[in-house]
């Protein structure tokens, strides 16, 4: 299964991430909304792979900046988890489905 490539880069303003080649801001003025970065993810679900992220980081991130980033990092650990456990389980029903409905006995 191929990884699909994240880039993050944080600011004092925003934490961009490059998904896929598709951009994606996540602004921490105020509350954080993760909203843009789920609904991708939930449409990046149909190709079984997961997300290989990496992080360009300020010298010195606000403590705001480090809790958004953790919670990508969580969003993007689960999504990741979801994706191995759900296409792991359909592959083995597939090769379950593969053995033959009757077999023969000697």
């Amino acid at each position: 299964m191929s990884e699909i490539a994240c880039t993050a880069t944080m600011s004092a303003e925003a934490i961009e991430l490059n998904l896929d080649g598709n951009d994606i801001s996540i602004s921490l003025e105020g509350d954080i909304d993760f909203t843009n970065l789920v609904k991708h993810l939930t449409s990046l679900i149909e190709r079984k792979s997961g997300i290989e992220m990496t992080w360009t980081e300020r010298d010195e991130p606000t403590d705001k900046e480090n809790v958004a980033k953790g919670v990508i990092d969580e969003i993007l650990e689960s999504f990741n988890q979801v994706i191995e456990e759900q296409f792991e389980e359909e592959d083995e029903e597939g090769e379950e489905n593969d053995a033959p409905l009757f077999s023969r006995q000697r």
